[in-house]
């Protein structure tokens, strides 16, 4: 037993199989909700390397689930980069998160080559706390290459994914599948840990969507009986509403 203590001291990367890695050994960015943290290696998010967030549908509150983190990130004077991002991110929102337009750097770019290359060099300079990544097209060997990168610095370093990825090998030290549920909460699926299987999805309140004035959901029920929220026009964008402590509308 002390040979293996020994070893877990000398090599943080090791872990049983057993057990959650330490929080000793494991550099990690405090993730903000204890109920998540009591299962996530270290009690975080794992620095120096990636987390896959696979989702079931864009949108689902990855954003929130990811803010006491970002905000933790901005807090230390780190700059914060989103490349590929779906959606417009919503500047107003995003400082009023506490994530203020000098520590957030937009990277748009095409789809394929191009964006693997701006998140390849985004994580080859070492310059951000913290990387947002949206590849849904990614191959195993582009994530590779990115984990290999992410190795090399400290930062917290996020890959979004369709949920069909789950089917495929991943490098990612950390991956979670997001899906919606009632009554505003979050499902997370544990698929790849440093530590035990867990069977059952963990359920996360994520809070209100304080970008939505209330009334507005009843007003557009009223409007529209029997009809669900989404039965806009195909292609019509959705109606943005911003105030103060909103949260982005283009992507939560």
């Amino acid at each position: 037993m002390q040979a293996l203590d020994a070893l877990e001291r000398r090599y943080p990367g090791l872990w049983r199989a057993g057990q959650l890695g330490q929080a000793a050994r494991l550099p990690v960015c405090p993730c903000g909700h204890a109920a998540l943290a009591a299962e996530l290696p270290g009690g975080g998010w794992p620095l120096g390397a990636l987390s896959e967030l696979l989702l079931a549908e864009s949108g689902v509150g990855e954003l929130r689930l990811l803010r006491p983190a970002l905000q933790a990130l901005a807090a230390q004077g780190r700059a914060l980069a989103l490349v590929g991002a779906p959606h417009v991110p919503n500047a107003a929102g995003l400082a009023a998160w506490g994530l203020p337009a000098q520590r957030l750097y937009w990277v748009r770019a095409g789809r394929g080559a191009d964006l693997t290359w701006a998140a390849e060099q985004i994580l080859r300079s070492q310059a951000f706390g913290g990387v947002l990544l949206w590849l849904p097209g990614a191959r195993p060997e582009t994530i590779r290459r990115l984990q290999v990168l992410a190795q090399a610095g400290d930062a917290a370093v996020w890959v979004m994914r369709p949920a069909a990825a789950q089917r495929e090998s991943s490098p990612a030290v950390l991956r979670l599948l997001l899906s919606p549920l009632p009554g505003n909460a979050l499902s997370i699926a544990f698929h790849k840990r440093r530590g035990p299987l867990r069977e059952a999805p963990l359920v996360l309140p994520l809070g209100g969507m304080e970008a939505v004035p209330s009334g507005l959901a009843a007003a557009l029920a009223e409007a529209a009986p029997g009809q669900p929220e989404a039965a806009a026009e195909p292609g019509a964008p959705a109606p943005a509403v911003v105030r103060q402590g909103a949260v982005p509308a283009a992507v939560a």
